[in-house]
């Protein structure tokens, strides 16, 4: 290759000083740029890795599931229990509201019809 790569500088009309420096500087690049390529045991270890992050990645949304339903079970269980809370709470108003304004009636039928 190194002969015929400088047969075909030579014959661009280079001087032979630039076409031998051009050809080790394509030499130094083809040889920086080779990189291993993968083989199929690289490939099937990937897909192995893959397939164990997959299935941890399940457990670990089912289990994040399985607590977001506990947490949501919880939640209603305290909404219940607050509705009774505010049900008393709203009564209790509602009562005291009547009671005052019972009162005011009275006063006013008591006190300015007179």
């Amino acid at each position: 290759m190194k002969t015929i790569s400088l047969e075909i500088l030579e014959k661009s009309e280079l001087p032979a000083a630039q076409a031998h420096a051009i050809l080790k500087v394509m030499e130094s690049e083809l040889a920086s740029a080779q990189e291993p390529l993968a083989t199929k045991g690289d490939l099937l270890a990937v897909k192995a890795d893959l397939l164990a992050v997959k299935t941890e990645l399940k457990a670990d949304i089912l289990a994040f599931r399985n607590e977001l339903i506990a947490d949501i079970l919880n939640l209603r269980a305290e909404m219940k229990a607050g509705e009774g809370a505010l049900s008393r709470w709203v009564l209790t108003c509602i009562l005291g509201q009547t009671v005052m304004l019972a009162g005011m009636g009275y006063f006013a039928i008591a006190h300015l019809v007179k």
